[in-house]
């Protein structure tokens, strides 16, 4: 008796299982065809419909706005840019112009006082030995200014001169040496 009413309460089970899923179908075709009929249509017609909305109204208007926007820079943007360059241009030449003058003049002075000071000197060296004794002082004061590295403990030209010479002479004495130890 225990199986017979196993198998039924089973049975009973399935029956409700069954029903149960046909329902779902029953909804889901019910859903379905709501979809198709209702919502896809309504949501084809919406996109329709917003895509001639932007035709007719957004897609002019940007380009309105494009062209007046082109047209603002045209006529306010633009020429006041010129206006404003041309303001700042003008001082700024002024003053690089005034700038360079001041250059070229102060080369100039530069070169004519150079020129001055040449003859200055010129005229100074020719009038310094007309005065008696000149050459004496100056061979005073040049035998003074080559006797001061002795004076100091530096070496003078001439011992300069025999160093440099007795340096080259063991250099040539050393590179022999070498050229004969390594043959």
């Amino acid at each position: 008796m225990a199986k017979k009413e196993a198998k039924k309460e089973e049975v009973k089970n399935n029956v409700i299982v069954e029903k149960i899923q046909k329902a779902s179908d029953t909804v889901t075709e019910k859903i379905k065809d709501y979809n198709e009929k209702y919502l896809a249509e309504n949501i084809e017609k919406g996109k329709k419909t917003f895509k001639e909305y932007n035709e007719k109204y957004v897609a002019k208007n940007i380009e309105k706005g494009k062209e007046t926007f082109k047209e603002y820079n045209e006529k306010y943007v633009v020429k006041n840019l010129e206006k404003g360059k041309e303001y700042f241009d003008g001082p700024y030449k002024k003053a690089t112009k005034t700038v360079d003058d001041v250059l070229a003049k102060g080369r100039d002075l530069e070169k004519d006082a150079l020129k001055k000071l040449d003859e200055v000197v010129v005229n100074g060296k020719k009038f310094m030995y007309k005065i008696p004794m000149v050459e004496t002082v100056e061979k005073k004061v040049t035998e003074g200014l080559n006797s001061l590295p002795g004076f100091v403990n530096m070496p003078n030209k001439g011992e300069i001169e025999k160093l440099t010479m007795a340096m080259q002479a063991l250099n040539t004495n050393i590179e022999t040496m070498k050229k004969q130890k390594t043959a």
